[in-house]
């Protein structure tokens, strides 16, 4: 009777190896087994475009104190029907005035003696924003409303209604500058071909608005000046990310 094979270790590692070498052959010899990188240029670049505001958003209000709540919120109403009054005078659309916030709280102080807070009285306060698209208009609306009892302005912001062609103006510099960047690299570096892989489109950045106060109180009687204001400029850009491929030169 024939006695069964047995194999080493040794023996089985080296059939095992004669089979990868015999598979590896039939396939062409080694293989890498990651791709070489693709030879690139990345850059970033920004595009800006200046434009002159069209669209104005003021914040008025009243500030109003009394013992009770229900006396300071009676004063305070009735100076703000006075204000959307002379607003209305000056032609603005009810559509174009809303409420921010109206806010009814207490006034309080800490009494030594008492240890503890007391109430000395309550404070109302009513913002509204009014909108326009008549720049000009800026300085009446402001006097208007505090000729009329305003004694907030709580802010104005110049905007851009409308952006859309800026955008674009804008992206387009930006792509022209990522090229112009990508074709100085690429002649320093001495490669050349340069080809255009990837482009992304980062988000579009608003305008930013221009504040011409953050908050104020204040008192103006019918004889003061009218108040000067000037809008300037504001800038819309976009930015993106460009990958470019490009060879060795010979």
């Amino acid at each position: 009777m024939k006695r069964p094979s047995v194999f080493s270790n040794a023996a089985l590692s080296a059939l095992a190896l004669a089979f990868t070498l015999t598979s590896w052959a039939r396939t062409g010899g080694a293989q890498q087994s990651l791709s070489e990188p693709v030879p690139q240029i990345v850059v970033s670049a920004r595009g800006e475009v200046e434009v002159s505001p069209n669209h104005a958003k003021v914040q008025l209000g009243v500030q109003t104190e009394a013992k009770s709540a229900a006396a300071a919120a009676d004063e305070n109403n009735k100076k703000q029907t006075a204000i959307l009054a002379a607003l209305r005078a000056l032609g603005i659309p009810a559509s174009a005035i809303s409420t921010l916030n109206y806010n009814v709280y207490p006034i309080e102080r800490y009494d030594d003696k008492e240890r503890r807070s007391m109430i000395d009285g309550y404070r109302v306060s009513n913002i509204v924003q009014v909108e326009t698209d008549k720049i000009d208009q800026t300085g009446p609306i402001i006097d208007a409303a505090l000729n009329n009892g305003a004694n907030r302005v709580a802010g104005l912001d110049f905007t851009v209604k409308d952006a859309s062609q800026a955008k674009d103006e804008a992206l387009k510099k930006a792509i022209e500058a990522a090229r112009r960047q990508a074709n100085t690299a690429a002649s320093a570096a001495g490669v050349q071909g340069l080809e255009l892989l990837e482009l992304v489109i980062n988000d579009f950045e608003q305008p930013t608005p221009r504040p011409m106060m953050a908050a104020m109180r204040m008192e103006k009687s019918s004889d003061v000046a009218a108040t000067p204001l000037s809008e300037g400029m504001t800038t819309v850009s976009v930015s993106v990310m460009t990958r470019w491929r490009f060879r060795s030169a010979r």
